[in-house]
């Protein structure tokens, strides 16, 4: 079976995956009128969501060093689409919390082992190209859950929405587990895995690139979580439009990742090309709410939302070049993704909380101002590349 044909079920299972991340996102109105929610208490259930992704991150990758990528993988994607069943099924806030958190956890443990696989899938050269597509399909999947859900709550409720939404990742598990028998993989021996986890964790580049990144993760964690809602309660924008608005910025991500693929596929490139991206980006996100009109809103979630894919692409691949183990490869993934998931997943709490307290415009700024301040640690955290990495 050709590599291609592989690599696409990896990135279907991704955009599958990702589509129960933000099918949440257009029913969080209806969610707080029917269970009796405020603002901040939405960001609390959003929120546990990224704590679960944190959580596992390095559970998940460590797992996957040990006993295969594969068989976490589909681990990983069963219990996300159980957490959005329960989701859908809740009835209160803690209820709600708590499928949030299971369906974080699940997301965790497929994250690392889903780009592993596309390492042991692809070509080397290939490698950079498909980390663009794979964040690419998360923007592409993410974007039919926060639009196309729009239209599925209204015809079938919030609820059922996400059940559906669980029900279709567990299916692609299925369906990668029977594609991907047979796949070679590489696996820790027992002999010296702490003592490789340990050097993992004390590489100071593989901290410093997370941190340095994380306007990404704040702009996409935030943005694609509450554009909607943003759109509906504080520009007064039908549903459809507020939707339309987020998704065109998760969906712009799809060809942003196979160009992002494309420059940090070159080692001359990749730094500068993710430098700039960032900085676009996070000005962009800052500038969303002087948007005030569906046009000029659009436009700019547009711009930001086509330049965060590759502070995640330059992020996974640049992770790779800082491991000499390739066994060790899902647990560096998965740690850089816990890092930076660790600060992120705190962004809408706080956003809510800033919005809230002080004004709807200070979410958006005061986040992209801490991101922004934080890039210069990404241009800092250059090493010499493993060889044949």
């Amino acid at each position: 079976m050709g590599y291609r044909l592989k690599a696409t079920s990896v990135h279907v299972a991704r955009a599958l995956y990702a589509l129960n991340w933000f099918d949440v996102a257009p029913g969080l109105t209806a969610i707080s009128k029917d269970l009796g929610l405020q603002l901040v208490q939405l960001g609390i259930a959003t929120t546990f969501f990224y704590i679960g992704l944190s959580a596992l991150q390095l559970v998940g990758g460590a797992l996957a060093s040990k006993i295969g990528s594969r068989k976490i993988a589909f681990i990983g994607l069963v219990v996300l689409g159980a957490g959005a069943i329960f989701s859908g099924l809740s009835t209160n806030l803690l209820e709600l919390v708590v499928g949030r958190f299971i369906a974080g956890s699940g997301s965790a443990l497929f994250f690392s082992p889903g780009l592993t696989l596309l390492r042991d899938i692809s070509p080397p050269e290939s490698y950079g190209l498909q980390v663009g597509i794979y964040n690419g399909a998360f923007n592409l999947g993410g974007a039919v859950g926060a639009f196309g859900w729009v239209f599925v709550d209204k015809a079938l409720g919030w609820q059922t929405g996400l059940i559906l939404g669980g029900i279709l990742v567990i299916a692609i598990s299925i369906e990668n587990l029977i594609v991907l028998r047979g796949q070679d993989e590489v696996k820790a021996e027992s002999t010296g895995f702490y003592e490789k986890i340990f050097t993992i964790l004390k590489n100071k580049y593989l901290w410093l690139l997370p941190i340095g990144t994380v306007i990404a993760m704040f702009v996409e964690t935030v943005g694609a979580q509450f554009l909607v809602y943003f759109g509906e309660n504080f520009l007064y924008l039908a549903s459809s439009e507020a939707g339309l608005i987020d998704f065109v910025f998760l969906l712009i991500g799809f060809p942003a990742g196979i160009v992002a693929g494309h420059y940090i596929s070159n080692p001359k490139t990749r730094r500068p090309y993710t430098y700039v991206t960032m900085i676009i980006g996070g000005l962009a996100f800052m500038l969303v709410p002087f948007g005030r009109t569906f046009a000029l809103t659009t436009a700019i979630v547009a711009l930001a939302g086509f330049t965060v894919v590759s502070g995640f692409s330059a992020l996974y691949v640049l992770a790779v070049q800082h491991v000499r183990e390739k066994s060790m490869i899902p647990f560096a993934i998965s740690f850089v993704n816990f890092v930076g998931i660790a600060i992120g997943s705190v962004s809408p709490f706080l956003f809510t909380l800033f919005t809230h307290g002080i004004g709807q415009d200070y979410g958006w700024i005061i986040l992209g101002a801490i991101g922004l301040a934080l890039l210069p640690l990404f241009f800092i955290s250059k090493s010499k590349e493993v060889p044949g990495s």
